[in-house]
Parts: structure tokens; C-alpha cells; sequence
């Protein structure tokens, strides 16, 4: 087994990670990062790929939130390879209001039994030369408390997406009124907290809160304007069931002009995109839109955090292939479809 000493980019690797133990002088043990797992990078860690850098690099490594330099929560004290993971220990400077709310966010998730997410930076310094996957010496640089999603700028309790059903949303109510009951957080964050349990009764109550699928916003759809496609294109897109159950889409789409052949199946992907029975309520659904107050996505109606509807006799089911799920990726791998395929045949 040979070596590689040239130096790559620094990145980023995010693993389903947990805290160990919080204490109340702000000590806080954390494991970060999997030991002989293949992650999405398709990076494998090695056993004793850390022991080098934890050894010589531990003074100069830092613990921000969300990997921004600009937020330092605190100093870690020591790390260690331990039962397949890399373990992390660090005090946070509890004389900074950032760093008690994500404090208290610790206590709370511990009380509960759940996790924040965490992630580290890092180089690979060598690699195994017959299976490049698996690095056999990385250089940590950091690693990060995670409380936002992507792009998001929302600091979320729970991460709830499109699609959730009603228990799972009365569950993460009742997470969230535990969280006032936590000593150390600041009033904007207790603001923002309100604010997401408020948008969460209202989902429960019957009203349409979306979130984004492009950076997980979660926002009121009334409360925003709502935008429509051009009549023929929606048009287009109702008769295109009624071909679909003819097994005739190919060739009724190949008749309309590229513009509108585009947006009929930008709404056709939305559908596909929420794993949605497609039904002519779910079509009409997707005839309007709106804009994510954040990102500007669009955002339709089927993108409600609860999105439970009955079915509909009259649906159009699409044959599936079995999908192929990485391991340790929560999300599902793509699988080849007739969406794709018409896609592709269109626009060859």
C-alpha cells in the first residue's frame, strides 16, 4: 500500500453525527466525522488518519458555527478516534450570546434525546494508491456546529420538508415548547423560534406553509404573490395527462414550441420532484407559483409542509424502477424514469 503526499483542496465532510456530553461549564464532546465510512464524497477515513493532525494541528484547529470564520463558538481542547468516529472536545465561550443559544440548543437536544449536525474541514494529505477513496492521512482545519440548512438563513429547531405528516409536525411542536423552557437563549432567538412554531400551528390548523426545495425557507404561501403560467401553457399541461394514459406524451409534446414545451415540463419535474401521485388536482396545483422570500425559487402548493391528500381514482401512476440508495446518504439516488427519458428525447 503506497502514499501520496501531493496536498488537495480543502473541504468540507458532513456525517450523521451526535453530541456525546454537555456540560454546564460549556464543555462539549461531540462526535464529528465516521471512521471507515465511504461518505457522499465517497471519502473513506481510515483508522489513524487523524492521529497525526490531532497531535500537531490541535492548537491551531477552530470551532465555528455553519463554517463561518466570522462566528469562533470555541477552543477545541482535545480529539481522539474512538469507536469508529472522531471524537471532538471543546469549550465554548459562554460570554458570547451566539455561543449560549447554541449552548442551550446543545442541552436541549441532549434532554431530548436528538442531535445537532456537525462537520469538519479538511485536506487530504495521502491516499491509498490502489483505492483512492480511502485517505489515509487528513489535515483538520476545523469543524462546525450545524444549525441552518444549505442556503438557508433560518436557524430551525426541526428541518421539516415538503411532505411531512401530521404527527411528525405535532411532534416537532412539542420539541419546540420545550425549547422555552431552556434557560440561556437570546430574545432574537426565541423570536425566531416563535416564529417557526407559529408557522408549524398554522400548517396543523389547515394552512398552506411551504418550504422551499431549493434552500428549505419555510414561509406562509398565501402570504406571498402568486405568479401563473401563460394559459396555453397550462392548458399543455392538463391535456398532458390525458396523453400520458394514452401512452401518447412523447408525440404530444414534440408539437408544441420549445418555450412552451419547457415550462410544461418544469411543472412535470415539480410533480416528479415531490414523489407526488399525478393526479389533475396535483397539475392544477402546479399551474401557480410563487417566489421564495429568500432564495426566489419557485415554490408551488404541492411543496406544503403537510401534503397529505386523498387519492384520486382518475390518477395516472408512473412505472418506477427500483431506486438505489447510497448508504449514509438520506437521501435516495436518482433512478432512471420517463421524465428523464422524454427529457432527453426531446431534446435530442
Amino acid at each position: 500500500m503506497s502514499k501520496t503526499t501531493k496536498p488537495e483542496a480543502m473541504k468540507s465532510l458532513q456525517y450523521e453525527t451526535k453530541a456525546l456530553d454537555v456540560t454546564d461549564e460549556g464543555i462539549v464532546t461531540v462526535a464529528v466525522n465516521g471512521i471507515g465510512i465511504e461518505d457522499v464524497q465517497h471519502d473513506i477515513s481510515m483508522p489513524g488518519s487523524f492521529k497525526d493532525t490531532l497531535k500537531n494541528d490541535i492548537a491551531k484547529a477552530r470551532w465555528f458555527l455553519n463554517h463561518d470564520q466570522r462566528i469562533l463558538l470555541g477552543v477545541p481542547l482535545s480529539g481522539e478516534e474512538k469507536e469508529g468516529n472522531l471524537i471532538m472536545t471543546g469549550k465554548m465561550n459562554l460570554e458570547k450570546q451566539v455561543c449560549r443559544d447554541v449552548f442551550t440548543d446543545y442541552k436541549l437536544f441532549h434532554e431530548c434525546g436528538r442531535t445537532l449536525e456537525h462537520s469538519i474541514g479538511v485536506k487530504a494529505i495521502a491516499r491509498d494508491e490502489e483505492d483512492r477513496r480511502k485517505v489515509l492521512i487528513w489535515k483538520l482545519y476545523e469543524y462546525s456546529t450545524l444549525t441552518n440548512w444549505g442556503a438557508n438563513p433560518q436557524t430551525f429547531l426541526v428541518g421539516l420538508k415538503s411532505g411531512s405528516t401530521e404527527e411528525q409536525v405535532r411532534d416537532a411542536v412539542a420539541f419546540i415548547r420545550k425549547a422555552f423552557e431552556q434557560r440561556g437563549y437570546s430574545d432574537e432567538r426565541l423570536k425566531n423560534y416563535d416564529m417557526e412554531l407559529n408557522l408549524l400551528l398554522k400548517s396543523l390548523a389547515g394552512g398552506t406553509i411551504v418550504s422551499c426545495p431549493c434552500c428549505g425557507h419555510q414561509f406562509d404561501y398565501d402570504s406571498q404573490e402568486e405568479s401563473n403560467f401563460t394559459t396555453e401553457v397550462q392548458d399543455a399541461a392538463r391535456d398532458w395527462l390525458t396523453y400520458t394514459a394514452r401512452g401518447e406524451a412523447r408525440r404530444y409534446m414534440e408539437n408544441f414550441r420549445p418555450e412552451v414545451r419547457e415550462q410544461v415540463i418544469s411543472i412535470i419535474d415539480s410533480l416528479k420532484g415531490t414523489k407526488e401521485t399525478l393526479t389533475e388536482k396535483s397539475i392544477t396545483d402546479a399551474l401557480a407559483f410563487v417566489r421564495c422570500p429568500n432564495c426566489w425559487s419557485r415554490v408551488y402548493r404541492n411543496d406544503a409542509i403537510i401534503n397529505e391528500s386523498p387519492a384520486d381514482p382518475t390518477e395516472v401512476k408512473e412505472d418506477k424502477e427500483p431506486e438505489v440508495v447510497e448508504k449514509n446518504n438520506p437521501v435516495p439516488a436518482p433512478s432512471a424514469s420517463f421524465w428523464a427519458a422524454l427529457n432527453d428525447n426531446i431534446k435530442n
